[in-house]
């Protein structure tokens, strides 16, 4: 796991270890990354993040269309399970926002920061971290897969 699990929690509440411009770099999936290049009109390089909260962010989550980062300035939090006016209508819209291959990667949004804010981050990125390996063979999938690439497992 990082050092420092705070990089993997989105602002948000979203899992970074599961992204794919997170986890590609890791794997050294090039044929992720090639496929996000042209999806996203990226080169490689831009593409690399190392969690949200860190020093390298992916240009898609840097610019964040859906507002998390200016909110949290303002409202002077890191996450959105710290804010006031926690769960708002922004979270709560974001919830329906994401559904890849059927797969909706915000569904639990507002639950999952519930679960950060009631047992800490660590735990929490302990829990996404386990959720995240295939039962089959152990490798940390992206979060949108149906099945594993390296083991051919059927998942959801």
């Amino acid at each position: 796991m990082e050092t420092d699990v705070r990089k993997l929690v989105g602002i948000c509440g979203l899992y970074c270890g599961t992204c794919p411009s997170y986890l590609a770099y890791r794997k050294n999936d090039m044929k992720m990354l090639e496929k996000m290049s042209r999806d996203r009109g990226h080169p490689i390089e831009a593409l690399r993040c190392d969690g949200c909260l860190s020093d390298r962010v992916a240009p898609h989550c840097a610019d964040c269309r859906h507002g998390f980062r200016r909110c949290a300035a303002e409202k002077q939090v890191t996450w959105c399970f710290e804010c006031a006016y926690f769960p708002c209508q922004r979270l709560k819209d974001f919830a329906d926002v994401h559904v890849v291959d059927g797969i909706s990667h915000h569904e639990h949004i507002i639950k999952e920061n519930e679960y950060i804010r009631a047992h800490g981050i660590e735990q929490w990125v302990q829990k996404q971290a386990a959720a995240a390996k295939c039962p089959g063979c152990g490798e940390t999938l992206y979060w949108h897969v149906r099945e594993c690439g390296t083991c051919g497992t059927k998942l959801r």
